[in-house]
């Protein structure tokens, strides 16, 4: 497909990731930065690779590779394109070293819900990296690195300066995406927090590492943005409503909870669980 420009010198590549898509930025300016490289060294020659060329870059044109998080839809592709000569990678320090060994960190996170998660992704290669980010640094110029954890504690999104753009990676989950069932956090304080940072942003639009429901993966108007941020803040509200029901109702069992809440949302059941179950665990460890 290639990359869609999306705002002045932003672009989305939307690479196919089970059912659902994973968004690539690629920002062209006087240094052309990547955010985030899809799943797997496979995505990177078939897709990456392809759609750089059809803008006239090859990797050693890329001046910074960076990430919005660590989850190994959106590092697999790290390695590769280093290989590929891409010349520098920074990321966030709460990243740097999940980077360098994304694998140990994809078998971590399955550790809490063995029964329910998906096989690690053993595809997943590591690189070095050559320059640690801080919250509120600024990548190329124009990129303000905003740490926003709550999906996971290296969560950021990257605030575009010229053209008032919010990239977000997966730090804002809405209603989750076709095949994750719901919205999905591991630490509910931080994702609201994170949320109220957001909406002191005045962004003109949004990108996202998903299509997430209900709003797909570009928000686009400051009225819109910031309506958009408030309902994500709000469904934390509805979720936890829902959970402390069941709980009262003498429901205690994570998962049966879990499948509850994406119905009650009216997600698609997802093939592993352990998503929503971190969702859960949040709001049990709030009523409890």
């Amino acid at each position: 497909m290639g990359f869609t420009q999306i705002e002045k010198d932003i672009y989305l590549l939307r690479l196919p990731f089970g059912g659902t898509t994973t968004g690539v930025i690629l920002l062209c300016g006087t240094q052309n930065i990547l955010i985030d490289a899809g799943g797997s060294a496979a995505l990177v020659d078939e897709e990456i690779l392809p759609a750089l060329a059809e803008r006239g870059l090859t990797p050693a044109d890329i001046s910074v590779l960076t990430c919005t998080h660590t989850h190994g839809d959106h590092i697999g592709g790290f390695a590769r394109l280093r290989e590929a000569g891409v010349r520098k990678i920074a990321v966030y320090a709460r990243s740097a070293d999940k980077v360098r060994d994304p694998l140990h960190y994809n078998i971590e996170i399955r550790k809490a819900f063995p029964k329910n998660s998906p096989p690690p992704s053993a595809g997943l290669v590591g690189t070095n990296v050559d320059e640690i980010l801080s919250d509120g640094d600024l990548v190329g110029g124009r990129l303000r690195l905003v740490a926003t954890p709550g999906h996971d504690d290296d969560a950021v999104c990257f605030f575009d300066e010229v053209t008032k753009t919010l990239i977000c990676g997966d730090s804002v989950q809405h209603n989750g995406t076709l095949v994750q069932g719901c919205g999905a956090y591991m630490s509910l304080p931080d994702y609201r927090a994170s949320m109220r940072r957001l909406l002191t942003f005045d962004a003109n639009a949004v990108i996202l590492g998903h299509p997430f429901l209900p709003h797909g993966d570009v928000v686009r108007g400051r009225e819109q943005v910031r309506a958009f941020f408030a309902e994500a803040l709000d469904l934390t509200r509805r979720y936890g409503d829902f959970v402390r029901k069941m709980r009262q109702a003498g429901v205690s069992d994570i998962a049966e909870i879990a499948k509850a809440l994406v119905d009650d949302v009216g997600g698609v059941q997802p093939k592993h669980l352990f998503l929503p179950m971190y969702t859960v665990r949040e709001h049990l460890k709030e009523i409890q």
